[in-house]
């Protein structure tokens, strides 16, 4: 390297910006302006912050920076509970009063809709959820070997896949944080060998705890790669002995490494099942079927979709991403006949043993592609229920849900874009009634939002 080459080197000082956040986005970034005024986004700052950034992505519209450091902070801003709020993925709005939360995410619906979806529309303040803490009925743990500190189980740094040594996580029930305490010991005294996706080597890939709220049930679920689990013995009996809270233990045989809860399962002990009691039914949850993750604002939202759809006990309801069940039980109950859609074999066994538990004989489960169905239906429906994916349910979906023509329509969303998105090409057909959020993952900025319309 020559004089000349090393001085210009020497010479490339980063750029920093002091920026005062304005708004706040879906995705947890706060926006302020650049001295140009162009918008920037900033992940981690809050309305009222005042930061200095540095620029990481600079389009021709907007640019995205990364927080430096925190010149005057927002008067909201609290302390987080969590010592490793900032490290872990896991949550995004821990340093936020909670009000403030609730606050930010009705924010979020009314911008997301009338960017996305011209629809400019009065939004519900955000229900809070009962538990601010402690709320979460599932959580996928991941497992990793360290040469220096032996087993870890943990969750996953924020944008990376690097595994985070956790003890305890406050959005998790006690009996999960117990768990989290013991289970690198006891996997480790197994000599169970840890799965390293890198080089496909291990077996033991993650440990998944389940909670039923309402029955204080634990279910701890073990992700290995191959069918084989000769340690299971062992473990199964040291957690049952440190942990006797534990009601069910289950072996997930899993080899795909892009979801983490899918594949061939046996139980090692207990009933297998996860059971949850709402207000007037009873679900049991497979270990690998989804369930809403926070049981209380679940049971609220089941309450305000039936209550809004104002259902007379004559019409016919199609109920779209049913699930295992979390709406169509209800709405059996309210209505003259419910068809479930549902692709998902796990959910929908389980979603016509649920309609069994509760008795109701006017429940039909299909065990299809939701596009696929609504595309080739050529009945009639008074009233249709959606809760897709994150993904949305999509235009082809929605233009076949206009096709149909029912009367109302209630769409339940955890991703306002998505939401927005689908609900510009039903607005055309539909009037918008209610927009109520729903604070399912408090301390996150995730915001789960239930759409009701009527056909113009």
């Amino acid at each position: 390297m020559t004089d000349k080459d090393f001085y210009k080197k020497s010479e490339k000082v980063e750029q920093l910006y002091t920026v005062y956040i304005e708004r706040y986005a879906y995705g947890g970034y706060g926006i302020g302006k650049l001295p140009g005024g162009k918008l920037v986004f900033v992940e981690g700052t809050y309305p009222g912050d005042l930061a200095e950034i540095e620029v990481v992505q600079e389009k021709s519209d907007v640019a995205f920076g990364r927080l430096k450091t925190l010149l005057e902070k927002s008067e909201f801003r609290r302390t987080p509970r969590c010592k490793y709020y900032g490290i872990c993925g896991g949550c995004q709005m821990m340093d936020v009063k909670y009000e403030k939360q609730l606050e930010l995410k009705t924010l979020v619906v009314k911008e997301q809709l009338k960017r996305i979806g011209k629809i400019d529309v009065d939004v519900n303040p955000t229900i809070p959820s009962d538990l601010e803490f402690g709320y979460r009925n599932k959580m996928e743990f991941a497992f990793f070997y360290s040469n220096t500190e032996g087993v870890i189980l943990g969750l996953k740094m924020r944008n990376s896949n690097k595994v985070i040594n956790i003890k305890e996580c406050p959005i998790s029930p006690s009996s999960f944080n117990k768990v989290l305490e013991v289970a690198p010991e006891i996997v480790e005294l197994s000599k169970a060998k840890i799965y390293n996706p890198r080089t496909g080597s291990g077996m033991l890939k993650h440990l998944v705890m389940r909670y039923s709220h309402s029955n204080n049930q634990t279910m701890a679920i073990f992700v290995t790669k191959t069918e084989r689990f000769d340690e299971a013995k062992f473990i199964r009996a040291e957690l049952l002995r440190r942990v006797p809270q534990v009601n069910s233990i289950i072996h997930v045989m899993n080899s795909s490494d892009s979801v983490v809860l899918r594949g061939p399962y046996k139980t090692l002990y207990g009933s297998g099942v996860l059971e949850v009691e709402m207000d007037y039914e009873k679900f049991q949850i497979p270990p690998t079927a989804f369930f809403q993750n926070n049981y209380h604002i679940a049971a609220k939202m089941i309450e305000y979709v039936t209550k809004q759809l104002d259902l007379k006990g004559n019409e016919k309801v199609l109920d779209l991403y049913a699930g295992v069940g979390t709406f169509t039980m209800r709405l059996a109950m309210l209505s003259k006949y419910v068809v479930a859609v549902e692709s998902s074999h796990i959910a929908v066994k389980a979603g016509r043993a649920n309609a069994n538990i509760n008795n109701l004989r006017n429940v039909k489960y299909e065990e299809t592609d939701v596009e696929e169905f609504i595309r080739s239906y050529d009945d009639k429906a008074n009233v249709i229920v959606l809760d897709p994916p994150r993904g949305g349910a999509g235009k082809s979906v929605c233009e076949h849900i206009i096709r149909v023509k029912p009367e109302k329509i209630a769409y339940i969303s955890c991703d306002p874009s998505t939401l927005a998105r689908d609900l510009a090409v039903l607005k055309e057909h539909y009037n918008t009634l209610a927009v109520q959020p729903f604070d399912m993952f408090p301390q996150t900025y995730h915001v789960e939002t239930v759409v009701l319309m009527s056909r113009v």
